[in-house]
């Protein structure tokens, strides 16, 4: 048997194996940390936890929506940037009545005056 038989056979032999260990990959999307004692923000950590597993089945503005409805404002003080937490709060405030590309383009211009 050549090398050439013998790298084919190594090839289709790990991409029949892959499949098998698909399952144990994480979620796109999924939490990071598995432990919110590990966490920067516990609470928070917390209520993301909770608004997940609650807006599980909704997609879109209506899962932000669902999502807001549960999360906690972040602590600002422990943020790596104060001042820009700060103002993607306030600019998210302001917008919180628009949704779809108004909201993205409110939270936009509101971010750019704060600059």
């Amino acid at each position: 048997m050549s090398y050439r038989h013998c790298f084919i056979v190594a090839s289709l032999s790990l991409l029949c194996c892959a499949p098998l260990h698909a399952d144990v990959m994480p979620i796109p999307g999924g939490p990071r940390i598995a432990d919110c004692s590990k966490a920067r923000d516990p609470a928070r950590c917390e209520a993301r936890v909770k608004a997940r597993k609650a807006c599980h089945d909704k997609r879109g503005d209506g899962k932000r929506i669902c999502m807001d409805t549960y999360l906690v404002a972040p602590d600002c003080a422990r943020s790596d940037n104060p001042k820009r937490c700060i103002a993607r709060q306030k600019a998210e405030q302001a917008c919180r009545d628009k949704q779809g590309k108004q909201h993205k383009a409110c939270l936009q211009a509101k971010l750019a005056k704060q600059r």
